[in-house]
């Protein structure tokens, strides 16, 4: 849908600078359009998007429904709030919430993409689905509060909220709370780490988390965003065909929305990509999946390698000649390229399982 909108709208937002350099330190720029700008343009994109994803969800083979719908606090950061998250729980057929039956099934946390600003959780409802199916796991999407009205930090304290929540209440779920997955895409991708990275080392930030963060089985991100600390510009050159990559005027509006002014594009929790080597060392098994020609695509190279140098495990796997967010609309009917991604990752998970058990 991204990849619609970046083709579709032109927006009035004269490209500039990503990020500016004071004393050879990176910063998000001070000069950004009107806030009331801002929330005007994202609002007019996400009912675009959603009558996209609408649609998409319907073409065959359709998307599953959530079997239910929570709405949760946020008990991180100066934006905690009541009920101000939203869950779709994906369960396996057969299986019903609240049963007897011993709550030992996986679960995987669902982040998704559209540049901190667009966005639902069900719009992974076919990821969902998958491992539901193929992995008998539960699958929770996080729908977390989007910029340009909760800038950053308050998307990363959202999602590392939703993972507290379901730990604690892992039984209600149905799930073991030690066989937990985070997984994200884009946008979710970035906050799959920087969420993890914020549970890790919270008191760096001044967090006090309620209960301890659990034992994460493993990180999968789909074309994440890692590393705030190079310009768009920089990270367009980078790519082989820049000329497939989204629309400056759209990137433009992601980032003013998202970045405060000023903000320190060096946070861990903003570019968990180049985080210290104390908080890299502390990932779990991890897996990208990556888009030949997404401006994403070499920063995501770069994290393998770096994760590779500290003994991380971690795997990764290229979809050829696709751009950014292959796998969601258009077209509105997936590519067979998209089931045989997911099921490649799923089998990955199933062995991180299983290593874990033996």
């Amino acid at each position: 849908m991204l990849r619609t909108i970046s083709f579709c709208f032109r927006l009035d937002t004269h490209p500039a600078k990503e990020n500016i350099m004071e004393n050879g330190h990176p910063h998000a720029s001070t000069s950004q359009p009107p806030h009331w700008a801002l929330v005007l343009r994202a609002k007019a994109l996400r009912n675009a998007a959603s009558f996209g994803y609408m649609i998409h969800h319907y073409a065959n083979p359709a998307a599953p429904s959530a079997t239910i719908t929570r709405w949760i606090d946020c008990t991180l950061g100066e934006k905690k709030g009541k009920k101000v998250i939203r869950l779709d729980v994906y369960v396996p057929k057969g299986v019903k919430l609240g049963s007897a039956e011993p709550a030992n099934r996986p679960g995987v946390i669902i982040f998704h993409g559209g540049g901190f600003v667009l966005g639902h959780g069900t719009d992974d409802a076919r990821w969902a689905g998958a491992v539901c199916e193929k992995m008998g796991a539960v699958a929770i999407a996080v729908s977390y509060r989007l910029a340009p009205e909760f800038p950053f930090p308050t998307p990363v304290e959202d999602c590392a909220s939703s993972i507290l929540h379901v730990t604690e209440h892992a039984k209600a779920y149905g799930t073991d709370p030690t066989k937990l997955f985070i997984s994200g895409f884009s946008a979710g991708g970035n906050l799959a780490f920087s969420s993890y990275h914020l549970l890790h080392t919270p008191s760096k930030w001044g967090y006090t988390l309620p209960i301890d963060p659990p034992p994460i089985r493993g990180i999968i991100t789909f074309y994440p965003l890692l590393d705030y600390s190079l310009t768009r510009p920089e990270k367009r050159a980078a790519c082989e065909k820049p000329e497939f990559t989204l629309a400056p005027s759209l990137t433009t509006l992601f980032d003013s929305s998202y970045l405060p002014p000023g903000v320190d594009l060096l946070d861990s929790r903003l570019s968990p990509g180049i985080a210290p080597d104390g908080m890299i060392e502390k990932l779990p098994s991890v897996h990208l999946a990556i888009c030949e020609y997404d401006m994403l695509h070499a920063e995501g190279v770069k994290f393998k390698q770096r994760l590779e140098s500290k003994g991380i495990d971690v795997s990764m796997r290229e979809i050829k000649g696709e751009k950014h967010a292959w796998d969601k609309p258009p077209p509105m009917s997936p590519k067979p390229s998209v089931k045989e991604e997911y099921d490649a990752t799923i089998e990955i998970m199933k062995r991180w399982l299983d290593e874990k058990t033996k």
